[in-house]
């Protein structure tokens, strides 16, 4: 809420913008999660990490949920930052679409029979869920362009192929 009502400001200076992080500006690569700029992104990012992050912390713990999270981020980051760099795109991004993405992946993979039932009228478990996740983000990326969704995309592959040893212990 705070960067809709302080005029762009908390976005300008946590955004996901490669040209500024090759300046140096390096906390871009950790901040650009925290900043949501609707309210719809906001409340369904809330959900995700309230009901999928906390149960990955409870049977995690959260200091590896933490790290498994940062990992995602920082990854999102980078390969972000060498794709603008490639392709010169320009992309500046905010928001927690990535990191819920890859909540809801790591979820379905840590618990592959829970069933999760969209509006009563579709249900889902494992496999089902993270081929979901991945075709949503793969759909975006189609209409928005694959840069743009570069974030998204690498966490949700992150999350996809993250160790199955890592997961379980």
């Amino acid at each position: 809420m705070v960067a809709r009502l302080d005029g762009g400001w908390l976005a300008y200076w946590a955004a996901l913008e490669p040209s500024r992080i090759w300046r140096g500006e390096i906390w871009r690569l950790v901040t650009w999660p925290f900043v949501e700029l609707t309210p719809l992104s906001l409340i369904l990012t809330c959900v995700a990490i309230y009901h999928f992050g906390g149960e990955l912390s409870y049977r995690w713990g959260e200091r590896r949920l933490r790290r498994f999270a940062i990992e995602l981020v920082l990854a999102a980051g980078v390969v972000t930052c060498l794709l603008d760099a490639a392709f010169h795109h320009g992309v500046a991004r905010c928001g927690g679409w990535a990191i819920a993405d890859a909540l809801v992946i790591a979820w379905a993979r840590q618990f592959p029979t829970a069933v999760l039932q969209f509006y009563g009228v579709l249900k889902l478990q494992g496999r089902s869920i993270v081929q979901l996740v991945v075709a949503t983000s793969i759909v975006y990326a189609l209409y928005a362009g694959p840069i743009a969704m570069a974030p998204e995309l690498v966490a949700c592959l992150g999350a996809a192929m993250y160790p199955r040893a890592w997961l379980q212990r």
